[in-house]
């Protein structure tokens, strides 16, 4: 409940807020999903799921990094050895 408080204040929808925002489809798309994967992920953390947890907070940030653009190492590391012959 804090994290998503967090999210709606960092988004302007805080308490006093009306509301009101204007964002692309694809950003509130992306947020819809992250919300619901912080829900199941609370849910795992209730039922003592750690793991499963971890998982599904790792898709939350994926989701929240369409909206800010930001690159996972996996895609990095994709990047650096598909641009660089390394090892030769």
């Amino acid at each position: 409940d804090a994290l998503r408080q967090r999210l709606r204040d960092a988004a302007g929808l805080g308490e006093g807020s009306d509301g009101a925002f204007s964002a692309r489809a694809r950003h509130v798309d992306a947020l819809a999903r992250a919300d619901a994967l912080l829900a199941q992920a609370a849910a795992q953390l209730h039922h003592g799921a750690g793991e499963l947890a971890a998982e599904e907070l790792r898709r939350a940030q994926d989701a929240l990094g369409e909206i800010t653009g930001t690159v996972d190492a996996d895609a990095l590391l994709g990047r650096i050895f598909g641009d660089f012959c390394i090892g030769k």
